[in-house]
């Protein structure tokens, strides 16, 4: 796999991606992974490929927040954090809104950096919240590996060695 600089380089050279200037003066209040940190330095988000079928957005600074906030907005009745919940760690950094696909990444000490598929109909759920990724550089390369093509997702494939279970 390659650094994280490295990957952004490549993704800014292809015709089919947008990498979004750095923000800085949006801050991020919370601690986050360093190639996260070294990410929203480097840019803005990134949409890989957005005319194929498995494109998807890399969450820029301001919509980098707590996963069921953003799916489940507070004026929603529906959500309400719960104490103690693991998903309230779990913040937006990725999605395919069309698909209904998005993705987490767990900012608890003990699985920080670990990213989430974070399926609408299934996120936060106890066996069907498959870890796709051990830190954020390889959640970006493998998306970007994938060229948004295909069947399914690159977690979904047969040939995808399955790392667990955000609940294991």
């Amino acid at each position: 796999m390659k650094d994280l600089k490295e990957i952004i380089k490549l993704i800014s050279k292809d015709d089919n991606c947008k990498v979004f200037k750095p923000n800085p003066k949006l801050i991020i209040k919370r601690k986050i992974p360093k190639d996260l940190d070294l990410f929203f330095k480097l840019t803005n988000g990134i949409n890989l490929f957005e005319n194929e079928p498995f494109g998807i957005e890399i969450i820029g600074k301001e919509n980098f927040i707590s996963t069921n906030e953003y799916l489940y907005p507070k004026d929603d009745v529906i959500w309400e954090e719960l104490e103690g919940d693991i998903t309230n760690n779990w913040f937006l950094i990725a999605k395919s809104e069309e698909l209904s696909q998005y993705i987490s990444i767990d900012l608890t000490d003990n699985k920080n950096g670990n990213c989430y598929d974070s399926f609408l109909d299934t996120h936060g759920e106890e066996g069907l919240s498959e870890i796709v990724a051990n830190n954020f550089t390889e959640l970006l390369w493998n998306l970007y590996k994938s060229k948004g093509k295909g069947e399914s997702w690159y977690w979904i494939k047969k040939e995808f060695e399955k790392i667990g279970d955000a609940f294991d």
